[in-house]
């Protein structure tokens, strides 16, 4: 019997996506705490193309100071105006 890692079978799953495009109208939020923000390449990848690369739609990137990993949690109001603000403009 092999066994694996949830990681690794969550790669194993999502593999017929690599490289797939998003292609409806997106905004990315982020907190500036969150810690996956402040993964190496993250954010050049979030401000420098790379992620307009695979969602060609994207309409903003939106990084809230002072906010963590769980940003509906931690600052509700915002989130929520903020994907008011988004659909609205449909």
């Amino acid at each position: 019997m092999i066994t694996t890692s949830a990681g690794s079978r969550n790669w194993e799953l999502t593999a017929p996506w690599t490289g797939a495009r998003i292609k409806v109208p997106a905004k990315f939020i982020v907190g500036d705490l969150d810690l996956t923000y402040h993964s190496p390449g993250a954010q050049d990848f979030i401000h420098k193309g790379g992620l307009k690369n695979y969602v060609p739609l994207l309409d903003e990137v939106v990084v809230m100071k002072e906010v963590g990993h769980f940003i509906n949690e931690e600052k509700p109001n915002e989130i929520t105006e903020n994907i008011c603000d988004f659909i609205t403009k449909f």
